[in-house]
């Protein structure tokens, strides 16, 4: 059965956690949440949520979260709103990582970490009346077809030096 969100207890990292066990495949991602993102923190960069199994306390994955603006290309913006030329960037929540713990990375975790997101981006607009129209990421190379599965599009403005891929989910896009 998957993992879903309410399986999930989705808190703030701090100092005191252990996540020296964490491994998630990649060296990157396992060395910012074990050393880099309390830094990140600190400077009001991005904070980083760990989700621990609500059964049984385990580390199964973390998410990295900052604020984003976007800019999208005059055939991107029409699409989306029909006063686009008096927008020169769109207000976003960025995700910065996330990670899911080896041998459960097919169970439901990172979808329940994106689902939280999502909800982050929500709340923003209608608890705390900040604007956010969208959820983006640089997306790494492997990773480019999981967030197209679920939703996110490729942004066209600025891919050509990049090696991660910019995208965007839409939190206007019908559920």
């Amino acid at each position: 059965m998957p993992i879903t969100i309410d399986d999930l207890e989705i808190f703030p990292i701090n100092d005191g956690h252990d996540t020296t066990d964490f491994d998630c495949g990649d060296s990157d991602l396992n060395d910012f949440v074990k050393t880099d993102c309390h830094r990140y923190r600190d400077k009001w960069l991005s904070h980083t949520l760990l989700a621990k199994l609500r059964e049984t306390g385990q580390l199964v994955g973390f998410i990295t979260l900052s604020a984003d603006a976007i800019i999208l290309k005059t055939k991107e913006k029409k699409k989306l709103i029909p006063f686009h030329r008096d927008i020169l960037q769109f207000p976003s929540l960025k995700i910065g990582r996330l990670g899911v713990q080896n041998g459960i990375q097919r169970g439901g975790v990172g979808k329940a970490l994106l689902e939280y997101a999502i909800g982050v981006a929500f709340r923003m607009n209608i608890d705390l009346n900040i604007g956010c129209r969208f959820l983006t990421v640089d997306a790494y190379p492997k990773s480019v077809s999981w967030y197209a599965e679920r939703g996110f599009v490729f942004n066209l403005a600025g891919q050509s030096e990049r090696k991660n891929r910019s995208m965007r989910y839409d939190l206007f896009r019908e559920p």
